[in-house]
């Protein structure tokens, strides 16, 4: 059903008025006439109500057909505007087309009537379409998509600003030439078999491809396009239209999103994501370690809590850790024994963490599965070998010792009460040695434990105090620390003592020692010989010394003591020629 036409029609002869209105009834599908005879009136109808096209006599009482036109264009400048005059001349037929009429006729019988009823149906259809055009045109500048269209010869008819900016090119430039100008031959050969499908009797509408469009400057911008035929009848097609969208930035996130999938898929731990908004909080993903590591393929998995891992000697106070966290929204780290789909057990160092959309809401939960069968394994290897350890040092440090004191009291008894006790020194020295190995052993068993609740301690006080305790002779010290470091007092004493000690040791009672900071630590150099090439490479390995009688235990202690601090020891030579020691990753106080 045709859409109908509201026409005004402006005359000061009603009998015209009347014939035009029934010619234009009978001539058009559907049209409603308003018919006045005084053009003012004619004004004050446009400003009641909304019409399609007007109708004007020229020659009228107090003004004319231009005069009303020119008033009516000021308001209404897109409107059709028809002069249908019986006063006809060239003069007046060239104002009225110079002035923008729409069309201009001159009143005569049927024919003419006929031509005026054509005219305002194709003024009217052009209006509308031209709206129609304008409207879609604004949609499309609004939401900036670039724009081209395309003629039957493959040139460029028209393209829009964004169109422009996309490519880098004027638009003068681009129309005229061919897509080629700014596409490969692959994407014009696509462009084209694109366009001979939408051509097609069964074809889309609309097809829709990728295209990287090559810019005058830098690399080709990857773009989609969405292309349409421009409506045609029969069989001239008159070109096609398209708009491109730049995707990069999606196709850069897409990539982002395949690395980011890949990395997880192929992580050395087990990864789970959970969602929390689906009942019972199950599986939605899960990655080739965490099937890899439980024996549970994908379909087992994904749709299911991650308990089901647990059996029958889970420990239940790591789980209800795991629980409470996920209830707070926090991340929580726990080891749990879990049993593979085989039934094997395993041990599962499990940890997680919320995901949160921007309102802070937990939208997912991550996990991370790692398998540490073999760390609790050498786990427990090492605390039955602490255990025999502290069996061994206590073996030493009483059964040994008591029959050791007895040795060395008869031994002093017997040069008492020899005529010529020197024989029995070398026994006396003998048993000091042991008794020196022995207070050196419990001592490197007790600094291998690791360090719990350090606190701030001078360094320059610290060495001070060490050097006080330890017979230097003539030895000198240069303290040169001022920092803090988080320690053991005590055992960083025995640091001290041990370093200074093996100085004196080395380098002679007339030995020079310094004591100073580093960024990351602090170290104890000295002036002496420096490290013997024959020792360098075992120099922290217990019973190593380059000195006769010396058990060779101070340098191993230090490095017991360093690391139960978790800092490192390093031998290197001093500036100028001595031994320098450097402790660093160490902690200083906040």
């Amino acid at each position: 059903m045709s859409e109908r036409i509201d026409v005004l029609h402006v005359d000061d002869d009603p009998s015209v008025l009347d014939l035009t209105e029934a010619f234009l009834e009978r001539e058009l599908a559907s049209v409603a006439v308003t018919s006045v005879t005084d053009p003012s009136a004619a004004l004050d109808r446009l400003d009641d109500g909304e019409f399609d096209c007007v109708v004007s006599d020229y020659d009228m009482p107090g003004t004319d057909g231009l005069e009303l036109f020119e008033t009516i264009h000021s308001e209404h400048r897109k409107l059709p505007f028809v002069l249908y005059t019986g006063k006809g001349s060239e003069e007046i037929a060239s104002q009225a087309l110079n002035a923008g009429v729409t069309g201009y006729f001159q009143k005569g019988g049927p024919e003419q009537l006929r031509r005026l009823a054509n005219r305002v149906q194709q003024a009217v259809d052009e209006h509308r379409t031209r709206e129609i055009a304008d409207r879609y045109s604004t949609v499309i500048d609004a939401l900036g998509y670039p724009v081209y269209v395309v003629d039957e010869t493959g040139v460029f008819r028209f393209v829009n600003e964004p169109f422009a900016e996309l490519t880098g090119y004027d638009r003068e430039e681009i129309i005229g030439s061919k897509p080629g100008f700014i596409k490969d031959d692959e994407a014009v050969a696509e462009a084209e078999h694109r366009l001979g499908r939408v051509l097609s009797s069964d074809g889309p509408d609309v097809e829709r491809f990728s295209v990287d469009i090559v810019p005058k400057e830098g690399e080709p911008i990857p773009c989609r396009d969405h292309m349409a035929a421009l409506p045609y009848e029969g069989e001239c097609f008159e070109g096609s239209v398209g708009i491109l969208r730049d995707v990069s930035d999606e196709r850069a996130r897409r990539e982002e999103l395949e690395t980011k999938t890949r990395a997880l898929d192929e992580a050395p731990v087990g990864i789970t994501i959970t969602d929390p908004d689906l009942p019972d909080n199950p599986m939605v993903y899960v990655n080739d370690r965490f099937v890899e590591m439980t024996g549970y393929d994908r379909g087992d998995a994904v749709g299911v809590n991650c308990r089901f891992l647990q059996g029958d000697d889970t420990d239940e106070e790591p789980v209800a850790r795991l629980r409470e966290a996920i209830d707070a929204g926090e991340p929580e780290s726990v080891e749990l024994l879990n049993y593979r789909k085989d039934g094997t057990p395993f041990w599962n160092r499990v940890s997680v963490a919320p995901i949160r959309d921007d309102d802070g809401s937990v939208s997912e939960w991550v996990g991370f599965q790692e398998d540490i069968t073999a760390f609790k394994q050498r786990e427990a290897a090492l605390q039955r070998q602490n255990e025999r350890l502290d069996a061994f040092a206590g073996i030493v440090s009483h059964d040994l010792r008591n029959p050791l004191n007895v040795a060395q009291g008869r031994v002093d008894m017997a040069r008492e009460l020899a005529e010529d006790p020197s024989h029995l020194d070398a026994a006396a020295d003998a048993l000091d040695r042991i008794e020196s190995i022995v207070e050196h052993t419990l001592t490197l068993a007790r600094e291998g434990e690791t360090v719990g609740d350090p606190e701030p301690v001078a360094i320059g006080r610290i060495a001070a105090d060490s050097w006080e305790t330890v017979d230097t002779g003539s030895a000198s010290l240069s303290n040169e620390a001022d920092g803090e470091v988080l320690a053991d007092p005590d055992r960083l004493r025995n640091l001290f003592e041990n370093l200074v000690r093996n100085s004196v040791e080395h380098a002679g009672d007339d030995v020079r020692i310094r004591v100073g900071d580093l960024p990351d630590g602090f170290f104890v150099e000295d002036d002496g010989p420096g490290i013997p090439d024959s020792i360098r490479d075992a120099l922290f390995e217990p019973g190593e010394s380059g000195i006769e009688g010396n058990t060779g235990f101070g340098l191993a202690i230090v490095q017991e003591i360093a690391t139960a601090h978790g800092w490192t020891v390093e031998a290197v030579d001093a500036a100028d020629g001595g031994a320098r020691f450097e402790i660093r990753g160490v902690e200083r106080p906040s």
